[in-house]
């Protein structure tokens, strides 16, 4: 059955007509717009993940069309998430996507291969590039090294700031040999000064080890989210005077409200920014029930027994649907940027089971 759908305008959907004017006050003629988006390559990714993969490339076609500007697509690929745990003499431990496998092959390619499946339809759709962003890469840039080493050298602020109900901040490391890393850290590990940082950890295999992490060299630190969210605006800001571009920051909008006000804009302020980059977030996906579509809880506990397949995963999607499935929410997905009275709310699971099974008209 049709239904009637409803976008009250709310908040930012009262004040602009079109999404590429909410840049505009710090579009200075650079040379590129860059639409920048993350995901863990830990499935296949399902329905929320490919919306706001959609909305990052929708954004970048209308910013492009309306202002005239090159754009692209920054996809930062978070192999550094958890793939597996592993229990040692009574501690759990932890192996990323990288040293994790299914047969012979390791998880973080097995699972991108989905990724750029989809990234390759839409770079396709949209008609612009994108490129991926390795976490490893990400970790080795200099400005998020640098801005780490602040913030532990700040670390009592910090650790009330990101870590409010922890009592310190969490750095992971990884063994160098094997990439076994503690998962609960209850007190870090650390010497640091002005310019360096020093971290050690112990492996149940290959014994203690210590990373040291400098601005200029490489050597691997595993961040979690409120120190990727931070590091990543602080680079971000650096990276743009540099290079004289623009990038925008395109999550789902569970990332918003008071986590994009408080680690990430009030850790700016802290890190001494008086600007901070332009953040969008794209509508969720929520259950019956008003809850996010979690694919984490799904592979967790077997829930949304109930739910359409198709929406789990990309591969139960395409099999369901099949490509012109994939053109259709394609639309779903533009019609958004194109109306940001469309943008700025959040859709069921039983929105999209509407729209994918009849001929829906607004």
């Amino acid at each position: 059955m049709i239904r009637e759908v409803f976008y009250p305008p709310v908040g930012m959907a009262h004040i602009t007509n079109k999404l590429s004017d909410l840049i505009l006050y710090k579009y200075r003629n650079q040379k590129k717009i860059i639409i920048n988006t993350s995901a863990q390559p830990n499935s296949s990714p399902h329905l929320g993940t490919i919306t706001t993969l959609m909305s990052a490339f929708a954004l970048a076609n209308k910013i492009r069309d309306d202002l005239k500007v090159q754009t692209e697509v920054q996809f930062d690929e978070l192999e550094n998430s958890p793939a597996e745990i592993v229990e040692y003499n009574g501690e759990i431990f932890y192996k990323d996507q990288r040293h994790s496998y299914y047969n012979h092959e390791t998880k973080e390619l097995a699972n991108m291969r989905r990724f750029k499946e989809i990234l390759e339809i839409l770079s396709t759709y949209a008609n612009l590039p994108y490129y991926i962003r390795s976490y490893n890469e990400f970790q080795s840039n200099k400005f998020v090294r640098r801005t780490l080493i602040n913030i532990i050298n700040e670390k009592e602020y910090f650790k009330k700031l990101l870590f409010p109900s922890s009592s310190d901040l969490h750095v992971r490391t990884i063994c160098p040999i094997c990439g076994l890393g503690k998962k609960n850290i209850k007190k870090l590990k650390e010497k640091h000064n002005k310019n360096e940082i020093f971290l050690k950890g112990d492996c149940p295999i290959h014994g203690s080890y210590e990373i040291n992490v400098t601005e200029s060299n490489k050597e691997y630190v595993d961040l979690n989210t409120q120190f990727r969210d931070l590091t990543k605006g602080a680079a971000m800001l650096e990276e743009d005077k540099k290079n004289n571009t623009l990038t925008i920051m395109l999550d789902g909008s569970d990332w918003s409200g008071i986590w994009a006000q408080r680690i990430h804009t009030e850790g700016l302020v802290k890190l001494g920014f008086n600007e901070f980059p332009i953040r969008l977030f794209a509508p969720v996906i929520l259950d019956w029930s008003g809850a996010k579509f979690s694919k984490s809880l799904y592979l967790k506990n077997d829930a949304y027994k109930d739910i359409n397949k198709a929406f789990i995963s990309y591969d139960n999607f395409i099999n369901y649907y099949g490509v012109q499935g994939m053109n259709k929410l394609w639309e779903e997905v533009r019609s958004w940027i194109e109306e940001p009275k469309k943008f700025f709310r959040d859709y069921s699971v039983d929105y999209f089971q509407m729209i994918m099974e009849e001929n829906y008209d607004e």
